[in-house]
């Protein structure tokens, strides 16, 4: 008996960790695992979708492979989250592509995450728990040791300033004034930001002076997700990372953050 009760105890918590998980989950979605341990809750309505884009990825990863890429994460915000605004993230991350494969040159490809979006189901748009446990699923591979990339680049201020074209001088009124500027093309952006005072002022103070990953939900589970699998590789086979341009500390490649969207 005293030899079953670690056992049974052991089991009870386990019980216990899978119930709270569980609640943090509200209908319909449920808690879904990855091989590296994180969990997202899941509208199940979306997992064939999450399937057929893992694969059409994962194709797309291996083609380029096949061709002597080396393969480049490239991490961008893409929520409106905190004042910025879809469109414009998702014409940020593919600035991003194109310059790391300028940068790096003909022999690395750069995937870049907002080429990849999710159609609705059942008239729900998915979210980041669907989001996250597709990039989980293909940055971390069937094993976790995410065998399919090098390095994995996090967008961050200098990334965005690049885009809008800002140098180092008046950054604010730089971006203040590319509003201006797409206002004149962009009816919608004109109608809900431009023109609202609030808005265009969140606007600004997102891209002037909080423009990173640093403010991204999901860029904080990629994060994490990237260190797990260095944590799993061995010292000089470990995917690089890099901030803004700049590669990460060493303790920083091992270091977890706080979650976005994974349940804990």
């Amino acid at each position: 008996m005293s030899m079953l009760r670690p056992a049974l105890t052991l089991a009870a918590l386990f019980l216990w960790a899978g119930t709270l998980v569980a609640a943090a989950c509200k209908p319909p979605r449920t808690p879904e695992a990855t091989v590296l341990g994180m969990t997202y809750c899941v509208d199940p309505a979306f997992a064939a979708t999450i399937a057929t884009r893992v694969q059409q990825i994962r194709a797309d990863v291996r083609a380029q492979r096949q061709a002597g890429k080396f393969i480049i994460y490239a991490s961008t915000p893409i929520s409106s989250r905190g004042g910025g605004n879809e469109r414009i993230n998702l014409e940020v991350s593919a600035s991003v592509k194109a310059r790391l494969e300028r940068e790096y040159g003909p022999a690395v490809w750069v995937l870049d995450p907002g080429a990849y979006q999710m159609p609705p189901v059942g008239g729900r748009s998915p979210g980041g728990d669907e989001y996250m446990l597709m990039w989980a699923q293909v940055l971390a591979g069937d094993d976790g040791a995410g065998r399919d990339f090098d390095l994995v680049h996090f967008t961050g201020p200098g990334d965005m300033r690049a885009f809008f074209g800002c140098g180092g001088d008046d950054v604010t009124g730089c971006i203040d004034r590319y509003a201006q500027s797409r206002a004149t093309a962009d009816g919608d952006f004109r109608r809900t930001v431009a023109t609202d005072p609030v808005r265009r002022s969140a606007f600004v103070r997102y891209y002037a002076l909080r423009a990173s990953s640093a403010f991204s939900k999901g860029a904080h589970d990629e994060w994490n997700i990237v260190v797990r699998i260095n944590r799993r590789r061995a010292l000089g086979e470990q995917v690089a990372i890099f901030f803004d341009g700049r590669a990460a500390s060493p303790a920083g490649m091992e270091t977890e953050i706080s979650p976005g969207y994974e349940v804990r």
